[in-house]
């Protein structure tokens, strides 16, 4: 453990602040004129400060004060001046007017003639370590370390003091003193100058190469967060929070319980992100990220590809189903593992397939089940749970924009969690319209879009806006070409590309022309369109089957 010696003061950066100028505070001191040379005192007469005694000696090697000031006398005689001098067992400084500095911190060229902090505490003397050992020292409620000259020392520090230089410190280290020499204490540390084979990490089961990065934590007392051994990771609450180390001090990103099941109410959603068996030992209602053996997957196994499982109490795993887990729904495949993005559960409610949200495109969606790329699409339900595997893979309900190979676009879903419009069916939901799931909205750019509502067999065509909501009533509208497009008892009529509005009398839509005679600015009636006919605009239908 490192020894912890007491101090104080406050610390100052870039340069030493010299005190007031000998010359300038004079009156203090004590020194003779020519006339009294054999009183003893100070003397100034040769350019340098002296000080003599009664016999006219220069006196040597000694301190002396003057007001509230000590200073000191080399084996010349001179006043030592902005110089680190060793008295004793003792490490001074005098600063520029040769007043010894206390209660301070001073930059100052070390022995090897580069740049050193140093702390003078109250009398004077350096914090330093001793018996060739480092030592901290508290000053202004934060700790630092010395060494045996004085000079502080940043870096990693093994538990004994010692210096930790090799090509990754971080694994071996149980301190760390930052830049500022402050010792890390309730603190976290990101470690970014991994080496070139920074090793391996037994209970993270990954090389830390694969790290996007490496997290250190540093307890109350300096020391690092670290797992005991190799059989089980440390858990350690931080800020209400828990997280996992592994054998070297490195939180286990994958496990970790701050990125997970943050929102969750229950007293034991801390537990979601937070096992790795390693030990063997049966775990009930228990969530552990880790590798299938080669009998439930030789795949996963060979890869090494972790996945989430969750454990009933009798210690078996949740499979092939979708089960609440503290008031979340989760899906699991055939053999346990947590699934994420669309996963379509079969007629039967057993797993079907899953897939990648960047897998599809939006028209994959519009495809009819015949022309399909999206295998098992009309025999079953579809759903949708949270993309990031490490933060959230629960259920996903209501309206969400999801992010396609294509573009974003936006998706409804049941309170129960089932696609609207599942298993290529045309559904109404809140005036919108859904098929497999995905919202029949207009494209930004032109404002509105019309579809065949085909729910009633028959078909009627139907105006939507670029939020999916079917506009009602009897509307004149202009779309985002400079089109009309006329809705009648919120019935699509037809799409014209007059210059003027179109006009309404006797309950019918007609063509107007205001720059026409009078008498002749009435055109024809608009007509309601139907397939086949030009008024329906076929490049304006968002769906017609």
């Amino acid at each position: 453990m490192l020894i912890h010696n007491q101090g104080g003061g406050l610390m100052k950066k870039k340069r030493v602040v010299s005190q007031a100028g000998l010359l300038a505070v004079s009156a203090l001191f004590l020194w003779a004129s020519p006339s009294t040379v054999h009183a003893e005192g100070w003397d100034n007469s040769g350019g340098e400060w002296r000080y003599l005694d009664n016999a006219n000696n220069a006196v040597s090697e000694a301190w002396r004060k003057s007001g509230d000031a000590w200073y000191y006398l080399g084996d010349d005689g001179n006043m030592v001046k902005d110089s680190i001098v060793t008295v004793g067992d003792g490490i001074y400084y005098l600063d520029a007017d040769g007043v010894m500095a206390a209660n301070r911190w001073v930059l100052a060229k070390d022995i090897d003639d580069n740049d050193a902090w140093y702390y003078f505490g109250a009398d004077g003397k350096a914090y330093k370590g001793r018996d060739g050992r480092v030592y901290t020292h508290e000053i202004n409620g934060k700790r630092y370390l010395f060494n045996e000259e004085g000079v502080m020392k940043t870096g990693f520090f093994d538990a004994e003091g010692n210096a930790v230089e090799d090509d990754n410190p971080f694994k071996s280290a149980k301190y760390y003193f930052g830049d500022d020499g402050a010792m890390y204490a309730d603190q976290w540390l990101l470690y970014s100058q991994v080496g070139e084979n920074p090793g391996y990490s037994e209970l993270g089961q990954r090389n830390y190469s694969e790290y996007d990065e490496i997290w250190l934590y540093f307890g109350a007392n300096g020391r690092k967060y670290a797992a005991s051994s190799t059989d089980q990771s440390r858990q350690r609450e931080i800020n209400g929070k828990a997280y996992l180390f592994d054998e070297n001090g490195v939180m286990i990103p994958q496990l970790s319980v701050t990125n997970a099941n943050i929102r969750a109410t229950a007293s034991n959603a801390k537990v979601k992100y937070g096992s790795l068996d390693t030990d063997g030992e049966l775990k009930d209602d228990y969530w552990t990220f880790t590798v299938p053996n080669e009998v439930m997957s030789q795949h996963d196994y060979d890869t090494q590809e972790h996945s989430w499982f969750r454990t009933k109490k009798d210690g078996s795993v949740i499979k092939d189903k979708i089960a609440t887990v503290l008031g979340r729904r989760y899906a699991f495949d055939e053999i346990g593992r947590m699934q994420t993005g669309f996963v379509i559960m079969l007629e039967d409610d057993t797993f079907g397939i899953k897939y990648d949200v960047d897998e599809w495109t939006k028209e994959d969606f519009l495809t009819d089940a015949l022309n399909s790329p999206i295998a098992a699409i009309d025999r079953g339900s579809l759903y949708l749970f949270g993309t990031d595997e490490l933060n959230d893979g629960s259920m996903i309900t209501g309206e969400v924009t999801v992010t396609l190979r294509d573009q974003n676009a936006v998706f409804g879903f049941k309170d129960n969690g089932k696609a609207i419009g599942a298993r290529c069916t045309l559904a109404k939901s809140d005036g919108k319209f859904y098929f497999n799931g995905l919202r029949l909205d207009a494209d930004a750019s032109l404002k509105y879009g019309i579809l065949k509502d085909t729910r009633t067999g028959h078909g009627e065509y139907v105006v939507v806006d670029s939020n999916g909501k079917v506009v009602k009533g009897t509307k004149i509208l202009k779309d985002g070409e400079g089109n009309w497009i006329v809705v009648s008892n919120s019935k699509f009529v037809a799409r014209v590309s007059d210059s003027d509005r179109p006009r309404k009398k006797n309950g019918r839509f007609y063509h107007y022309d205001s720059s026409a005679d009078r008498h002749d600015r009435w055109g024809a009636e608009i007509t309601y369109a139907t397939d086949g006919l030009n008024n329906l605009d076929s490049d304006f239908v968002l769906f017609d089957r």
